[in-house]
């Protein structure tokens, strides 16, 4: 979950083992213009509106752009928040530390003062999850918080043994390469001018952190943003990562599974199908029905089965 320069390599290594499949040209985000994913610029929508998996006939989109309904939280979103929050505080924090102290730093100092930071950070975490018990939540942040500080400090005096007369910024660079909430303007194909990817990995691998059931669909938000990547910055994005991020309270555990996915041409194709069909939905105000079943995280579930579920 907290990557180092030996898990790129590590993850280069595999992705150089796939085998490569041809892409048509008229599928990278770069053809915005003149190819299939040519879109109109009215109801601009996120990655995860089109992607969240919360809603089979998508009337989510429906509910939330055309009835302004308001959504309710519950305890399976606010978990999946609480695990996104910890992994961009700490790659905050261990940036932070590197250049706080101008590069003069090791993995002793940098372990201990990502420890002596918990009982702040944990006193700002615990007000925002009401809905999650507080033994749930710390535990969860201290186990995570815990490993980091572990992970980084031991990367940090890694990278000053191989080199100490690093420039701060190359220090921080080659210590953490991950850039977390990385912004990316998907107008061009018809998208949020605010996307943000969970995670970009160093030199160009997109990551996307799952913290519920493992569902097919989740597989087309990489290829969502890789073409936003590609529309705006018009470099190639051929794989990304899923990482999925199970938690098992009842033995204390954390599960993490990354997944590197090609992003094929079916993926690339299913996302643009799925997005003129949400926007559609949106544009000429279609009520698409409510789906044979609702998972129980959607945020909608109060107000299409009330007091059916």
């Amino acid at each position: 979950m907290f990557f180092t320069w030996d898990d790129v390599v590590q993850i280069s290594r595999e992705i150089r083992k796939m085998p490569k499949e041809e892409l048509d040209e008229e599928l990278r985000g770069w053809n915005w213009n003149d190819s299939v994913l040519a879109s109109t610029r009215k109801a601009l929508l996120g990655v995860s509106d089109i992607t969240s998996g919360f809603c089979e006939t998508g009337r989510d989109v429906y509910l939330r752009y055309n009835l302004k309904v308001k959504e309710k939280d519950n305890h399976i979103l606010q978990s999946g928040r609480l695990i996104h929050d910890i992994f961009s505080r700490i790659i905050e924090k261990v940036k932070y530390l590197i250049y706080a102290h101008n590069g003069n730093i090791d993995g002793e100092i940098m372990y201990q003062e990502m420890i002596n930071n918990i009982p702040t950070i944990w006193q700002e975490i615990k007000k925002k999850y009401t809905l999650l018990s507080e033994e749930y939540t710390e535990w969860i942040f201290r186990k995570l918080w815990n490993e980091a500080a572990r992970v980084y400090s031991s990367a940090l005096d890694k990278v000053k043994s191989r080199s100490p007369y690093l420039k701060v910024e190359s220090l921080v660079s080659a210590t953490i390469p991950v850039t977390t909430e990385f912004p990316i303007n998907g107008e061009l194909i018809g998208l949020s001018r605010t996307l943000r990817i969970d995670a970009l990995l160093y030199p160009g691998i997109l990551v996307e952190i799952k913290t519920r059931q493992q569902k097919p669909i989740f597989e087309l938000s990489l290829a969502g943003y890789a073409m936003a990547f590609e529309s705006q910055y018009e470099i190639p994005v051929d794989n990304g990562i899923l990482l999925y991020i199970h938690i098992d309270w009842k033995n204390k555990r954390i599960y993490t599974k990354p997944e590197i996915l090609p992003i094929s041409a079916k993926l690339r194709t299913e996302f643009i199908e799925l997005r003129d069909e949400r926007k559609n939905t949106i544009i000429y105000n279609q009520d698409p029905g409510l789906p044979q079943k609702c998972p129980p995280e959607c945020p909608f579930l109060y107000y299409c089965r009330g007091s059916q579920w």
